[in-house]
């Protein structure tokens, strides 16, 4: 199969899933869970569009990672409402996010930036940072979101401090991850 055709096929599944919990969180009247499958979904095709329009191309495993990601935060925790019925769900997703976000971002770098150094123990250390930061980024957001409106994403100290400890996990493995298998 080619590159196209797995990202065609990627990407028609991920549209299937994407429009059936769309239908469903709008049958539940969830329209801020709505505003953000939309949000996630226009973000991946602008990431399409724009990989072909720059001619960088990610490993169609490291763009399935990140679709599973997605997959697993939209499907699985919030419409299934797994994140509720399981607290190690969301220490999981969050450990599996952060090791596919870091090599999928870190993937787009090294494809559009000139290279100074190779060496393995930077590039690792570097998708490593990559995913930590991401962590950090996204717990903010989640605080700003529980001040300035009525979501509830953060539970307190330990669900936080959990979070962050899962986002080093999955992104030191995707460090070692980058430099035994990937880059």
């Amino acid at each position: 199969m080619t590159y196209n055709e797995l990202i065609i096929l990627m990407t028609i599944i991920f549209s299937i899933i994407t429009l059936f919990i769309c239908t469903g969180v709008l049958l539940k009247r969830k329209y801020a869970f709505f505003i953000e499958e939309m949000i996630i979904y226009i973000f991946y095709i602008i990431f399409l569009v724009m990989q072909y329009k720059f001619k960088f191309y990610v490993n169609p495993l490291i763009i399935f990672l990140v679709i599973i990601s997605f997959i697993g935060h939209s499907l699985i925790g919030e419409y299934l409402n797994v994140y509720t019925s399981s607290k190690y769900f969301d220490r999981f997703l969050h450990a599996f996010g952060s090791l596919a976000l870091s090599l999928f971002f870190y993937s787009i770098l090294d494809k559009l930036t000139i290279h100074s150094m190779n060496s393995q123990f930077y590039v690792s250390t570097f998708v490593a940072t990559i995913g930590i930061s991401l962590g950090c980024i996204f717990e903010v957001f989640e605080f700003i979101l529980d001040t300035t409106s009525n979501s509830k994403n953060q539970h307190g100290l330990k669900d936080t401090n959990f979070d962050m400890i899962s986002d080093i996990i999955g992104a030191t493995i995707a460090g070692l991850i980058s430099n035994l298998i990937l880059f």
